[in-house]
């Protein structure tokens, strides 16, 4: 009896956390921080998957591609997630890339590439099957620097000079 009585009023005090059920309460967590700890997280679980089944030798250089397109791809996209990376967008980054580094530009779509087999591979993509077939050929065809435009894909800019002066000349 005592036990219960004993247990009725701790219930009734207040814990010193100032949560009336003494545990801690839930702070609201933000969506872009939520993202970036799925990134963090995709990024841990690359580097075991990439161990194991990459293709690109230094991953330190890899993994600094990421981390610097992460952020970069948040912006482009209006905060779109990274496991279902937008084609168009991609295009377009990779034709500017090119026309100022094409070995830069070769780079980051080897890496990008690796990084969404390992999407795919793990079940972590959350685009479409076209979605990823489409992005697959962008990539593909940026790591041999060669033209690719997405038909039926949406571009923010119409054209580009490089295609310009190709045709010009």
């Amino acid at each position: 009896m005592a036990n219960k009585t004993r247990r009725r009023r701790q219930a009734k005090r207040k814990s010193r956390s100032g949560h009336p059920a003494g545990k801690l309460a839930i702070r609201p967590v933000s969506a872009a921080s939520n993202q970036r700890d799925q990134e963090l997280g995709s990024l841990f679980a690359f580097v075991d998957w990439h161990r194991e089944h990459g293709v690109l030798p230094d991953l330190l250089l890899v993994l600094a591609q990421l981390q610097a397109f992460f952020p970069l791809y948040s912006e482009l996209s209006g905060g779109a997630a990274v496991t279902a990376m937008d084609p168009g967008l991609i295009a377009e980054h990779v034709e500017v890339l090119e026309e100022r580094d094409p070995d830069c530009a070769s780079f980051f779509c080897a890496v990008l590439f690796e990084y969404m087999h390992f999407l795919r591979h793990t079940g972590r993509w959350s685009g479409t099957d076209e979605c990823h077939q489409v992005l697959h050929d962008v990539l593909y065809h940026g790591i041999l620097n060669e033209d690719f435009s997405p038909a039926g894909w949406p571009r923010t800019r119409v054209g580009s000079s490089r295609q310009a002066s190709r045709k010009s000349a």
